[in-house]
C-alpha cells in the first residue's frame, strides 16, 4: 500500500543547496600532482611545467610544501588568494592596475576605506575556504588546517583543526530547537621522506553534543550518551614518478572530477555526504587505486581509477520520510502507472488504517571484481581551455525501490482504525548500475575581462528498474480520474521507475570578480544530485555572491537556488543561504553564523519533507 510510495527513493533527496559556495579555480594542471588536489584551486597562473626529476638531485627530500597553500609565515610577496571561489579569486587580469586609476594618483580608492590584503597579514587562514567546502577541505592535505610544522620541515607535515558547530531548527519543525552539535578533531599529516614517496593520513574523531538516551537503560550506555565516531578522508601511499610522469596512489583517498562548482554530473567515483546540510555534496573518502601518466606534462594525461567495493551515499535523518509518507509521489516512468497510484493515495486518504508502517531493507551489491567501480579519463589544455573526457562504470549511490511487500499486523495496535494499526509494508531498496560519458571545459574569456566560463555535461546509460506493489487488500486502482468503467481490483501492480533510455545532466556557468570586494557566480544545472532516469530530470538555476571587507576579516555570503517548473501546473521552490564569515585581527579562528531557508510547497523539490527543516547554524574553526 503505502509502501508503494516508498517507491521514491530516488526521493528527490535534496536536501539541499545546502553549501553553495563561490566557485573554484578554473586553471587545470591536469593529473600531475600526488597529493589528491584541484589544480584549479591554485592562484591563476598560466599551467605550470611538470616538477621534472632532475630538479632534485638524488638523495634530496622534496619540500612538502611543493604545491601546497602558503603557510603563515612564509607567505608569498603578492597576497594569497582567498581560497576556492572567494572573491579575491580573480582572474590574471584582476591583479593588473586599473588604468583610470594610474591616471589619477589622488583618487581615493575603496582600498583607502576596507584596507588591502597585503595590510592585513594577521589574516592566517582564508575564511572562504571554510564556507567553500565547510568544515573538511577535500581537495589538498593540509591546506585546510594551520601552519604548525614539526621538526622534520623537508619530510614531514603535521596540521590539526578543531570545529565546533550548532544548528538550530526554525521552520518546518513541530517545535524550535537545537538539532545538531558537533565538536571535530582534525588531523592531518604527509610524510615524504623522497621525491618518489608520499605518505598521507588524515583522522577526524567527531563528537555530538545531543544525547541518544531515550530509554533508561541507554543512560548505562556510553556511547549512546556521549554519540562518538572516527571519520577519514585519506589514508593512502602515493609512488612517485615510477616512469617519468606515472604516480599511483593505493588506499583511501577522495577523487573529485569535473569543472563546475558544486555540481558535477562527471564526479561518480566517491559517494556523496548529504548527512550534513552546510556541508552538502562534500564526498566521502573510499579505498580505490588511481593511476596518473602524464607522458606530455599538462598537453596530455591520463587517469584511471579501480574501486574494489561500493560505498553508499551518506543520508540525512530526513529521507526515511519520502518513504513513509503515503502521498508523495513515486517516480514511475508512465503516466497511466502514475495515474494508478493517484487512485490508490485517494483511497488511502479516506481509510488511515490501510495507512502501513514502512520499514525499508537496503540490498548491497555484490563485492565480487567484476563488481567494482571503474573510471578512465583524458585531459588536455589547448589554447587557454582546459579540458577532460571521461567515461565511468559503476552505480548511482542513493536507493531506489524495487518492491514492496505488503502483511498484516498480528497483534493490531490501538482500535483498528488509525494509521500504522493494521498493516506493515517491507521495502526492498537497491543501487542501481549506470555507465557515464562526461566532458568537460573551463575557461577564462578575454575580451570579458577574463571572466570565468566552464561547462560540464554527462551522457547516463541507466539501469532499467521496475517497481512491484503488493496490497494489503484487493483495492480498484482504475477509478477517479484514471475511470475506466469496469470494476477491477488487484491486489499489486508493477511499474517501470527507470526507463534504459539514457539522458544527459549537464551544468553550465560563469563567474567575475568586480575589483576586489566583490565576487558573483550564476550557474545552469539541467538535473540534480539525486535525480537519476530520463524521467525525472529538473532544471534549476544557481547564483550567489561574495561582499567582502577589511581585508578578508568580513564577508557577507548570500546563495541561492530556484527550482524550475518543468510541466504545467508544477510549483516552483528555492532555497536561500545568507552567511557572515567573521576572522578576528588575530587570526588563526573564523567565526560563521548562517541560514538555510527551504521554501516551497509540500509537492515541491525543496519543500518536500525529505529535504528537512530550515536552520540555522553558528559555526567556529580554529586552525594551528
Amino acid at each position: 500500500m503505502s509502501a508503494a510510495l516508498a517507491a521514491l527513493l530516488p526521493l528527490s533527496f535534496t536536501w539541499g543547496l545546502w553549501a553553495f559556495a563561490p566557485a573554484l579555480h578554473r586553471d587545470y594542471d591536469g593529473a600531475r600532482a600526488v597529493t589528491p588536489r584541484l589544480a584549479r584551486l591554485a592562484p591563476p597562473t598560466t599551467a605550470p611545467e611538470r616538477e621534472e626529476p632532475v630538479a632534485v638531485p638524488d638523495g634530496e627530500d622534496v619540500p612538502i610544501d611543493e604545491g601546497d597553500a602558503p603557510l603563515p609565515g612564509n607567505e608569498p610577496a603578492e597576497p594569497k588568494p582567498p581560497g576556492p571561489g572567494g572573491p579575491e579569486d580573480a582572474r590574471p587580469s584582476d591583479a593588473t592596475p586599473d588604468p583610470e586609476a594610474a591616471k589619477d594618483p589622488d583618487a581615493l580608492s575603496i582600498d583607502d576605506v576596507f584596507g588591502t590584503e597585503a595590510q592585513h597579514t594577521d589574516v592566517a587562514d582564508d575564511p572562504s575556504d571554510a564556507a567553500a567546502t565547510g568544515a573538511k577541505d577535500k581537495v589538498k592535505p593540509g591546506a585546510k588546517f594551520g601552519a604548525a610544522r614539526s621538526k622534520l620541515a623537508g619530510k614531514f607535515d603535521f596540521r590539526i583543526r578543531v570545529v565546533s558547530s550548532a544548528y538550530y531548527d526554525i521552520h518546518k519543525v513541530e517545535e524550535r530547537q537545537f538539532s545538531r552539535q558537533e565538536n571535530r578533531l582534525e588531523f592531518r599529516f604527509t610524510y615524504t621522506p623522497d621525491r618518489h614517496l608520499q605518505i598521507v593520513g588524515d583522522i577526524e574523531p567527531v563528537f555530538f553534543g545531543i544525547a541518544q538516551t531515550p530509554e533508561l537503560d541507554d543512560l548505562a550506555t556510553q556511547r549512546l550518551l556521549t554519540p562518538f565516531h572516527i571519520e577519514s578522508d585519506a589514508a593512502y601511499i602515493a609512488l612517485l614518478d615510477l616512469v617519468p610522469g606515472l604516480d599511483i596512489k593505493v588506499g583511501r583517498q577522495i577523487l573529485q572530477w569535473g569543472t563546475a562548482d558544486k555540481f558535477n554530473p562527471t564526479n561518480n567515483i566517491n559517494p556523496d555526504d548529504l548527512e550534513d546540510r552546510p556541508l552538502f555534496t562534500e564526498p566521502i573518502a573510499n579505498q580505490m587505486v588511481v593511476v596518473d601518466y602524464a607522458p606530455l606534462d599538462n598537453k596530455l594525461w591520463f587517469e584511471g581509477v579501480y574501486v574494489p567495493t561500493f560505498f553508499p551515499a551518506l543520508l540525512p535523518p530526513s529521507a526515511a520520510a519520502a518513504l513513509k509518507d503515503p502521498q508523495t509521489d513515486v517516480p514511475f516512468a508512465s503516466d497511466a502507472d502514475v495515474a494508478k497510484l493517484d487512485s490508490l493515495q485517494g483511497y488511502l486518504a479516506g481509510s488511515p488504517m490501510l495507512v502501513p508502517t514502512v520499514i525499508g531493507h537496503v540490498r548491497q551489491p555484490s563485492r565480487r571484481f567484476t563488481t567494482g567501480q571503474s573510471a578512465i579519463k583524458l585531459g588536455t589544455s589547448l589554447s587557454g581551455i582546459d579540458m577532460t573526457m571521461s567515461y565511468y562504470n559503476g552505480r548511482h549511490d542513493i536507493p531506489t525501490a524495487v518492491a514492496v511487500a505488503s502483511s498484516n499486523k498480528d497483534p493490531r495496535v490501538g482500535d483498528g482504525t488509525e494509521k500504522e494499526c493494521c498493516y506493515q509494508s517491507d521495502v526492498t531498496l537497491i543501487y542501481p548500475r549506470m555507465q557515464v560519458l562526461g566532458l568537460d571545459f573551463t575557461t577564462q574569456l578575454p575580451f570579458l575581462r577574463n571572466m570565468g566560463f566552464w561547462g560540464e555535461g554527462a551522457l547516463f546509460f541507466p539501469q532499467k528498474q521496475k517497481l512491484y506493489i503488493e496490497f494489503p487488500i484487493s483495492v480498484d486502482v482504475t477509478s477517479g480520474s484514471n475511470d475506466d468503467g469496469i470494476q477491477n481490483p488487484v491486489q499489486s501492480m508493477t511499474g517501470t521507475t527507470i526507463r534504459s533510455t539514457p539522458y544527459i545532466k549537464a551544468t553550465t556557468g560563469i563567474d567575475y570578480t568586480f575589483g576586489k570586494h566583490v565576487y558573483v557566480q550564476a550557474q545552469y544545472l539541467r538535473g540534480f544530485i539525486d535525480e537519476f532516469g530520463a524521467d525525472h530530470i529538473g532544471n534549476y538555476l544557481v547564483g550567489g555572491t561574495d561582499l567582502i571587507f577589511f581585508g578578508r576579516h568580513f564577508i557577507f555570503r548570500a546563495f541561492g537556488v530556484v527550482d524550475l517548473p518543468t510541466g504545467k501546473g508544477d510549483n516552483a521552490s528555492y532555497v536561500i543561504y545568507p552567511e557572515l564569515i567573521l576572522v578576528p585581527p588575530w587570526g588563526s579562528v573564523t567565526f560563521e553564523v548562517g541560514s538555510f531557508f527551504l521554501l516551497g510547497k509540500p509537492d515541491t523539490k525543496f519543500g518536500q519533507k525529505a529535504t528537512g527543516s530550515s536552520i540555522a547554524f553558528f559555526k567556529v574553526v580554529g586552525a594551528f
